[in-house]
C-alpha cells in the first residue's frame, strides 16, 4: 500500500499505491500515512520527500465506507485534517508528483505539499459539494489561498472535474506537463533541493509552510462542524451512495 525507496541522495520517495482502491483514503491508509510520515520526519538523512501514487490516480480522496462513517460520526474527521497537517509540518519540503488524478481529499494533501507537478490530461477536482457534503482536509481554506477566492468558488461551488491543462494558468500547481513527464519534472525539482544543506531546507519549510498552517487551524474549527450539518440533512446518505462515483 505504501512503498518507501531512497536514493542516498537525500531524495525520498514516499508512493502510495492501492489500485484496487484507487488510491482512495481508507482508516487503515491513513494511519499507515501517518505512521509512515512521522518515522520519515525523525530521519535526519531525508531533505526531501518525494510523493506519488500511481500512473492513473495520485489519490481519489476517501473510500465510501470512510465517508459514511464520517456522516454516522464513527470517524472523526479532524484525524484527516491532522494528515493534512503531518505533510505541512513534515521538517523539508515536500514535492507532489501528480501523476494521476486528485480529486477531493487527494487535491487536499496537494495542497499541503510545497510543490506540486500535475498531468496535463489528469482530472482535479473538489466534488464534496456534489456528493452533499462540505470540503474537508482544509479545502475550503487551502484552495483560496492557493488560487483565490474566484478560482476556489467556483472549483468548489460546480465541483467540477478540471483537466489539468485547464488549471495550468490558475496557480494550483508548480507545473503542468504531458502525464509520461511529471514524475521526471517533480523529480528534477527534488534533486535541485536536495543540493541544499538540510538545516537551510528546515528554516525554510517552517517558514514558508506556517501561512498555511495557521489557516489549517480555522478549518480544524470549521469544516467538522460544516460536515455535521450537511449529514445530518434527511436524504444525505442517499445522494452520497448515488453521486459517489459519478
Amino acid at each position: 500500500m505504501i512503498e518507501v525507496t531512497a536514493d542516498g541522495s537525500g531524495i525520498v520517495r514516499l508512493a502510495v499505491c492501492d489500485p484496487e482502491r484507487e488510491n482512495r483514503l481508507s482508516a487503515e491508509l491513513v494511519d499507515a500515512l501517518m505512521a509512515t510520515l512521522d518515522k520519515l520526519a525523525a530521519d535526519p538523512s531525508v531533505k526531501v520527500l518525494l510523493v506519488t501514487g500511481t500512473r492513473e490516480v495520485w489519490c481519489a480522496g476517501g473510500t465510501l465506507t470512510m465517508l459514511k462513517e464520517m456522516a454516522s460520526g464513527v470517524y472523526d474527521e479532524r484525524r484527516l485534517l491532522a494528515l493534512s497537517d503531518r505533510l505541512l509540518s513534515f521538517p523539508v519540503p515536500v514535492v507532489g508528483a501528480l501523476e494521476g488524478h486528485a480529486v477531493g481529499g487527494g487535491l487536499a494533501l496537494a495542497l499541503c505539499c510545497d510543490l506540486t507537478v500535475a498531468a496535463e490530461e489528469r482530472r482535479y477536482a473538489v466534488n464534496s459539494a456534489s456528493m452533499g457534503f462540505a470540503p474537508a482536509m482544509g479545502l475550503s481554506v487551502l484552495l483560496p489561498a492557493a488560487v483565490g477566492h474566484h478560482v476556489a468558488a467556483e472549483m468548489i461551488f460546480t465541483g467540477k472535474y478540471y483537466k489539468g491543462r485547464e488549471l495550468a494558468d490558475r496557480r494550483l500547481f508548480n507545473a503542468v506537463v504531458p502525464g509520461d513527464e511529471v514524475l521526471a519534472h517533480a523529480t528534477d525539482l527534488a534533486e535541485q533541493i536536495a543540493e541544499k544543506p538540510r538545516y537551510v531546507l528546515e528554516l525554510l519549510k517552517e517558514t514558508l509552510a506556517l501561512p498555511k498552517r495557521h489557516l489549517l487551524q480555522e478549518a480544524v474549527a470549521r469544516e467538522p462542524l460544516m460536515n455535521r450539518i450537511c449529514f445530518n440533512q434527511p436524504g444525505s446518505d442517499a445522494l452520497l451512495d448515488q453521486t459517489y462515483l459519478n
